[in-house]
């Protein structure tokens, strides 16, 4: 049933599935977010479980603010994933996840059209719809968060590449060897996503202890990225220096992406949105020192312009499935 709200648009509906959390959102073609709610991601938890939780919560959302049922649902989803077969494949730390049957769960148990699409490449094409990527011919979002990928938009579409693989950053070795993300020392993804920066905050409160110097990072018993990078905006020496050495991985990765796309902006999502002030300086420092000098004097870094950009990502993939509709 379509539902009519101000400005004669129709009611879309979003998950974002997320290492620690499903995004549960509301929303219209132009954005906007109605309503929205979390649902925690528990490793112990079956995969269709969840969903099937978190799809309830979107019915009873829209149920309580007497909107009826969505016109379009949109998935986003960690990868790597398989359009071809529809499911997940090996995603990185989520392994209940792992070759889940997506597209069959959504056969099954949702009425309303459905489409899913790497978290990544939504975010971007939330980004070039509604947010810092707007009127871009070329743009990359970076997830920075419990995983690390590229959405990539490129010559007015979302570039996927023939396996739905491209984008797939995290994969990529930076150095032989340092924190472990994709299974591998030195990847991408060990030096710019959470549980990366987590891993080099580890490290060097090992190093700073061992030298007899103070940080409170050894004050913490559970690091995450937010109290690591709470604590080098605070002035902490130990985070100070784990939050540098990710942003001049993220900063060696975007300049590889100057040179290979000359880009006309790239968007520091999530946890580069957070702690923008942080993570920019080091970007934009090691572009410009790396990359071809037109293309690096070309590019834009931005933080997302989106002001929730998991609920925006997957209401850009059903408000892109209600247009085609």
């Amino acid at each position: 049933m379509r539902v009519t709200m101000s400005g004669n648009q129709v009611l879309l509906a979003g998950l974002d599935i997320g290492g620690t959390k499903i995004g549960v959102s509301l929303g219209t073609v132009d954005g906007r977010v109605i309503a929205s709610d979390r649902l925690a991601t528990d490793p112990e938890r079956d995969a269709s479980e969840l969903l099937t939780e978190a799809w309830r919560l979107s019915a009873a959302m829209a149920s309580a603010a007497g909107l009826g049922m969505p016109v379009a649902l949109g998935v986003a989803a960690p990868g790597p994933l398989s359009y071809r077969e529809g499911r997940l494949l090996e995603v990185p730390n989520m392994p209940r996840w792992q070759h889940f049957q997506l597209q069959a769960w959504l056969d099954q148990n949702v009425a309303c059209p459905s489409a899913f699409m790497n978290d990544a490449n939504a975010g971007v094409l939330a980004e070039v719809m509604w947010g810092a990527a707007r009127g871009a011919d070329t743009a990359v979002f970076l997830t920075m968060s419990t995983g690390m990928g590229a959405g990539l938009w490129i010559g007015g579409r979302v570039h996927e590449g023939a396996q739905a693989l491209a984008g797939e950053v995290g994969h990529i070795r930076l150095a032989g060897d340092g924190p472990v993300g994709f299974g591998k020392r030195g990847s991408v993804e060990g030096f710019c996503s959470g549980p990366g920066l987590v891993q080099l905050a580890f490290a060097e409160r090992t190093r700073l202890v061992q030298l007899g110097k103070v940080t409170r990072l050894s004050e913490v018993g559970s690091l995450d990225a937010e109290i690591v990078c709470g604590l080098a905006a605070g002035g902490d020496e130990g985070a100070i220096h784990a939050v540098t050495r990710s942003g001049e991985a993220v900063g060696e990765l975007c300049a590889m992406l100057v040179d290979l796309l000359n880009p006309d902006v790239i968007v520091l999502g999530t946890i580069g949105t957070a702690w923008f002030e942080l993570f920019e300086p080091h970007v934009v420092r090691v572009i410009e020192r790396e990359a071809l000098g037109p293309a690096a004097r070309h590019v834009a870094v931005r933080p997302s312009g989106l002001p929730a950009r998991g609920d925006q990502a997957a209401l850009a993939i059903a408000a892109r499935l209600a247009a085609s509709d």
